[in-house]
């Protein structure tokens, strides 16, 4: 049924978009992706297949988180072109039909229909909009030829396409690393990052909280697929990612930039639930993570469309208190401090390590997680320091800083809450 609403919604907007205006466009889009949030809770719990098209608890809890960043980033954008929605709109469909095939086939179908949205998305601003979409471009298209050709190669050594097949040899062994580079570009594991710092900064604020929430989200239900196979290679991407991510956002100096260099280490926290295989403790990972970096780049948004330099952060509380409230719970929480729900989201993952026995990576990952204190705890206090923030937020900006600041803190309190649903999808 979400697919149903998802594509029939993608359609007629399409032909309707130059007749209408653009604020009815928006909340026409605002309602399809509504009414396939809806479809999707409404039929919570009941697998469904046709074909290579799948529903079951991958898909439904990895929709979930992606049709959240694309509500979130819809209504946060300010535009004056109807095509701006239409593109989140087929980049939802295309984050849905990832999440929802175990066949190699239809998920390199739907990497490209996520992917080419997000291409037109990051250079709605010229200039260093134009660099930053080239460089996702070029080393998008490069991902998806090792994602094919890895599922030619998979193909070959089990007669299968679907993700997941069991096969041995150096064949098997080649095709799961390929199919793991192509996934591994769109989580943005180390060592295939690289693109992430520029194309966040490059990118307008509202596009990168939606690569940064829905894409991540949709691309991790297919790396639950294929990723068991490859645990090794798996690990020492998880082991690169936390490293990496952590030391380079150290010495940051611009907002979005070091959110892109922690969103890498997340990315390797999240990989290493999927080492473990608890489906639970990534989904509530990818809950936290989606609502607190939402936020954080929900409010920079209102500071500015473009680069954030940390300095004008600095008195963002003192100029309009909600958003900096906003931008001080968001970062506490992707550090992973009590009580808010972050904690929770590296506890589960650390403990489910622990009781793997993969002692190795969880002390990385401890001390990592400490490493990144320093540089959370810069951007969070900064809202509180003496500077000349100027940000020009809508009440409606307003309040969704503040229902997501205590939507944090109260998934931190009764963490129960959701815990049950995330195990039973």
């Amino acid at each position: 049924m979400t697919l149903l609403v998802l594509s029939s919604f993608a359609v007629a907007l399409t032909l309707v978009g130059f007749f209408v205006s653009v604020p009815l466009f928006q909340r026409l889009t605002l309602l399809g992706l509504s009414l396939a949030l809806f479809s999707l809770l409404l039929t919570w719990g009941k697998p469904f297949a046709f074909g290579p098209y799948q529903v079951d608890g991958i898909s439904q809890v990895f929709t979930l988180l992606a049709l959240l960043g694309a509500l979130w980033t819809v209504g946060l954008v300010r535009t004056r072109r109807f095509e701006f929605y239409l593109l989140v709109l087929y980049a939802a469909l295309g984050m849905h039909l990832l999440a929802s095939t175990q066949n190699l086939i239809l998920m390199l179908v739907a990497l490209e229909a996520l992917s080419l949205p997000l291409y037109a998305l990051a250079t709605w601003r010229r200039g260093e909009g134009l660099e930053a979409a080239l460089k996702y471009f070029l080393l998008g298209a490069l991902a998806a030829a090792f994602f094919l050709y890895g599922t030619a190669l998979h193909y070959g050594a089990t007669g299968s396409l679907l993700a997941g097949t069991p096969g041995e040899g150096p064949l098997y062994a080649l095709a799961l690393g390929l199919l793991l580079v192509g996934l591994g570009f769109k989580v943005a594991l180390a060592p295939f990052h690289f693109w992430t710092p520029d194309v966040y900064q490059g990118s307008p604020t509202p596009v990168v909280l939606f690569m940064a929430t829905g894409v991540k989200a949709a691309a991790f239900a297919a790396l639950l697929r294929v990723g068991p196979g490859a645990l090794d290679a798996l690990a020492l991407l998880i082991a690169l990612s936390v490293l990496l991510g952590n030391l380079a956002a150290l010495g940051q100096k611009e907002a979005k930039r070091l959110l892109a260099y922690s969103s890498i280490a997340h990315a390797g926290y999240m990989a290493l639930a999927l080492y473990t295989g608890n489906l639970q403790a990534l989904g509530f990972y990818l809950l936290t993570y989606v609502l607190a970096t939402g936020l954080a780049f929900a409010v920079l948004s209102e500071i500015s469309p473009d680069r954030v330099p940390l300095e004008r952060v600095k008195g963002l509380f003192h100029q309009d208190p909600l958003l900096g409230l906003g931008l001080f719970v968001s970062s506490l929480s992707l550090l992973g401090l009590p009580p808010l729900a972050g904690f929770w989201g590296k506890y589960l993952v650390f403990s489910e390590a622990a009781q793997a026995g993969a002692w190795g990576l969880l002390v990385l990952a401890l001390v990592t997680s400490a490493v990144s204190a320093y540089y959370y705890l810069a951007l969070g206090l900064a809202v509180f320091q003496k500077g000349a923030a100027e940000a020009h937020p809508r009440p409606l900006a307003r309040s969704v800083a503040l229902g997501v600041a205590l939507l944090l803190i109260l998934l931190g309190l009764i963490p129960g809450a959701v815990l049950p649903a995330l195990a039973a999808g």
